[in-house]
């Protein structure tokens, strides 16, 4: 009889932070790389139902041999009809042996966490080393976790962070949240553009799916990392950027050139081809060069893909065995 180890999302907090989560992600793109890790393309389901499922399933081999598949929903009624998160999520890990189910968790804050770490991985190898001021559109939930990421991809250096969103009270907690948390500075801007000037790191974790400034108001230099947008026609960086940037990366190249509008729609326009886009792993292994001068512009994209979720739920399950937290429960 196995037994399957719950963990609720108070469990994940005490066994997950984001210089783990940091770590785990990288090694995931390494082993993709390294041809160690499968990720299917993701299974999406709509209507009739009033939100977004995605079933995303993976494996990793190598030394973490991690196998989980994480069910998440979207649901942007939520909060107002039931009074509940807008995403919820929920991963069940495989041991990689026998196939069966171990390990049930919830995958909310692991979401979170592996989005903000995958922008702190391509911080950490695309991003100028003097960098020490983000600025970020969206001061939500995701936005949060970005700025952790930044931070510790930066090695603890980031001094400010200046914060654009719509709502000024959300971006007022943001503000109190982060400064509590990491002890740096927090600008409220008044204006998105406000916030493209004397920034080294550029960070876009929106709802929105039409550009939310022009590429041309962007500083050579700068590294910007999107992960709001996730549709073929749907994007936060417009075609100028894109064209200006010195290098494109992405997390998972097929998945950015399957759902990412970002890429999608300047390659339709000719401004770019698939060849341009080259994934972080290979940057990550050196089998690509990142950031060749100072003056480069790099932008990074990602859509998120399960392979970031198989490497910390492995994670976050190992070290709850190691320290005994979570339910056990007998099937």
């Amino acid at each position: 009889m196995i037994m399957v180890k719950i963990l609720t999302l108070e469990n994940v907090k005490k066994l997950l932070t984001m210089q783990d989560a940091l770590n785990y992600v990288e090694e995931a793109y390494k082993q993709l790389t390294l041809g160690n890790a499968i990720v299917p393309q993701r299974i999406a389901i709509t209507d009739p139902a009033p939100g977004l499922t995605l079933i995303m399933p993976g494996i990793i081999g190598g030394e973490m041999n991690a196998l989980a598949t994480k069910i998440v929903s979207v649901y942007k009624q939520n909060p107002e009809k039931y009074n509940m998160p807008t995403v919820l999520a929920k991963i069940m890990v495989q041991d990689i042996n026998t196939g069966d189910i171990v390990g049930i968790m919830d995958g909310s804050l692991i979401t979170a966490m592996r989005t903000g770490a995958a922008t702190g991985v391509s911080v950490k190898y695309l991003a100028r080393k003097d960098s020490t001021v983000l600025g970020i559109y969206s001061a939500g939930v995701q936005a949060k976790k970005q700025v952790g990421g930044v931070y510790w991809g930066l090695d603890q250096k980031l001094e400010k962070c200046v914060v654009y969103d719509l709502n000024k009270d959300i971006a007022r907690e943001f503000k109190k949240e982060i400064e509590n948390e990491l002890g740096i500075e927090v600008e409220i801007a008044e204006q998105g553009d406000d916030l493209l000037d004397n920034t080294d790191i550029i960070v876009a974790a929106t709802t929105s799916t039409t550009p939310l400034f022009s590429g041309d108001k962007i500083t050579e230099g700068t590294h910007l990392s999107s992960i709001g947008a996730h549709a073929p026609a749907a994007r936060e960086l417009d075609s100028t950027i894109i064209k200006r940037a010195s290098l494109l990366a992405a997390g998972l190249k097929e998945a950015c050139l399957a759902e990412a509008g970002d890429y999608i729609i300047p390659i339709d326009e000719g401004i770019i081809k698939e060849d341009d886009i080259v994934p972080i792993g290979d940057i990550i292994t050196g089998k690509k060069k990142g950031r060749t001068s100072e003056r480069d512009i790099t932008v990074f994209k990602s859509v998120g893909i399960s392979a970031q979720d198989v490497a910390v739920a492995k994670l976050v399950y190992d070290r709850a065995l190691k320290e005994n937290i979570g339910q056990d429960i007998k099937f």
